[in-house]
């Protein structure tokens, strides 16, 4: 059997073998030691991992020691918190949200929290809560949301954002109101004032609401005035006004009065324009009052009686003036009083100016209105007339200033002549019906007067203190 010799290797071949074995071990050494985590400039903070064994930058160990890890194991602050108003273009009836649209995050994984502070113009509005109420709002407003995160030691980065309320139909300002007159009497009318207008801040058109109340009940009034007769004394009178833009309303103001004891008509201090104001104001005595004249407040006779009552005498025989004149003036002279007068009164008054028992009325001739009928010359005409309360018609009338006389045994045949002297003359009469002749003046004559009342015969009375012819109109 044969045997295979092994070549023999030479001193410098194993040399060189053993060489090569052990540098494969020393640089298997040395790379490892390169490798390692922290061991180059920026490998703790490169984001990879740089010695394969999992871990990276400041969670290798061997970064313990890098100035890029110092601190690494500390608390860190919340980042900040993207937010919104919502809705984003509110009106004044809208809530308002703060929302958090992006979550803030925490480098330590921390859980956060927000708190939330709401200001209104700038100013701290003290509300902590996430939504503001609608209450708490008004148009044109602006309202900031800011919100804070934590995570239960550190505050994070603060948010805010901002809204304003759009403008919607606002109320007008209320206004300021009082009575006038301050102190009124049962005579005045009460008139409810605006004192200060309300304003409407969007320009609205703003009208007035009125309601009056006496002694806290309703009246049932809503004008602005109040008809004196409708006040009493010490009768307690309330307005009410209300404004309003047609939509919304004010709040209400108010203003009160107490109703004083005022003048009575015809009193000197309350002169009236005639009796029969007098007389519908409630005074229904004959006798002596005030009236408003063309020449100022007089004194005047009122019969409150006869057919009614509320005449005013206007003109009483004197006894004295020549009545063959056309100048001869009413004692009483009222334009308002004998321009609207209706009918007159003729008779008789006493010495305390009370009208007679007998007497007539009827319709007032026109030219009665300017000027008493004894400054007319001879006037013969008819009347429909009331005598000593029968109604008759086509009562002959003749009066003013002239030569007359009788011509019978009434007034009927009365004529004017030229053959007897001048003097004045009021006369009534009717065939069939007693006759009543009214005046006859003879200054001129007999220097007598007569005031006669005849019932089927002449029967003439001279005048005297306590027979004088008079006119009356109402």
């Amino acid at each position: 059997m044969s045997s295979r010799r092994l070549p023999l290797l030479s001193a410098t071949s194993v040399l060189l073998l053993l060489a090569a074995c052990g540098g494969k071990e020393e640089d298997a050494a040395d790379e490892g030691t390169a490798a390692d985590e922290g061991t180059a400039a920026g490998d703790c903070r490169d984001g990879a991992d740089n010695d394969a064994d999992g871990l990276f930058d400041c969670d290798d160990d061997g970064c313990a020691a890098s100035p890029d890890c110092e601190g690494a194991d500390e608390n860190a602050a919340p980042s900040g918190a993207a937010i919104a108003i919502e809705p984003a273009t509110p009106g004044d009836d809208d809530d308002l949200t703060c929302t958090i649209v992006t979550e803030a995050t925490d480098p330590n994984g921390d859980a956060v929290s927000y708190a939330f502070a709401w200001s209104r113009n700038g100013a701290d509005a003290g509300v902590s809560s996430a939504t503001v109420g609608a209450a708490l709002t008004s148009g044109g407003d602006t309202w900031t949301c800011t919100v804070t995160p934590n995570d239960g030691t550190l505050d994070g980065a603060v948010s805010t954002a901002s809204v304003t309320i759009a403008q919607g139909n606002r109320a007008p300002s209320a206004p300021t109101v009082s009575i006038s007159p301050a102190a009124p009497t049962d005579d005045d009318v009460l008139t409810c004032v605006i004192d200060t207008e309300s304003v409407d801040p969007d320009g609205d058109t703003v009208t007035y609401a009125y309601a009056w109340s006496v002694d806290g009940a309703d009246a049932g009034i809503s004008s602005a005035t109040v008809n004196s007769a409708l006040t009493e004394p010490e009768q307690a009178w309330t307005c009410v006004v209300t404004a309003s833009d047609g939509e919304l309303e004010t709040s209400s103001a108010s203003a009160s009065v107490e109703i004083g004891a005022g003048c009575v008509p015809g009193d000197a201090a309350c002169p009236a324009s005639s009796c029969l104001e007098i007389l519908e104001a409630g005074v229904g005595t004959s006798g002596e009052y005030w009236i408003e004249t063309d020449s100022g407040s007089a004194q005047v006779a009122c019969d409150m009686d006869t057919d009614g009552g509320g005449w005013t005498r206007v003109w009483a025989h004197d006894g004295v003036t020549d009545y063959n004149s056309s100048t001869l003036p009413y004692d009483i002279s009222s334009s308002s009083l004998l321009g609207t007068a209706v009918d007159v009164l003729v008779g008789y008054i006493d010495s305390s100016d009370v009208l007679d028992v007998y007497w007539a009325s009827f319709a007032i001739p026109e030219a009665w209105r300017y000027a008493t009928p004894m400054t007319e010359y001879r006037v013969d005409t008819s009347v429909d007339a009331l005598i000593s309360g029968t109604r008759y018609t086509g009562v002959g009338l003749h009066y003013g200033y002239s030569d007359w006389t009788y011509g019978g045994a009434d007034c009927s045949t009365v004529r004017w002549i030229s053959a007897q002297p001048a003097y004045g003359v009021f006369c009534l009469e009717n065939a069939n019906a007693p006759w009543f002749s009214g005046f006859a003046g003879d200054t001129s004559w007999s220097g007598t007067d007569y005031c006669s009342l005849g019932v089927g015969d002449h029967g003439a009375t001279n005048c005297s203190s306590s027979r004088r012819f008079a006119i009356f109109v109402r």
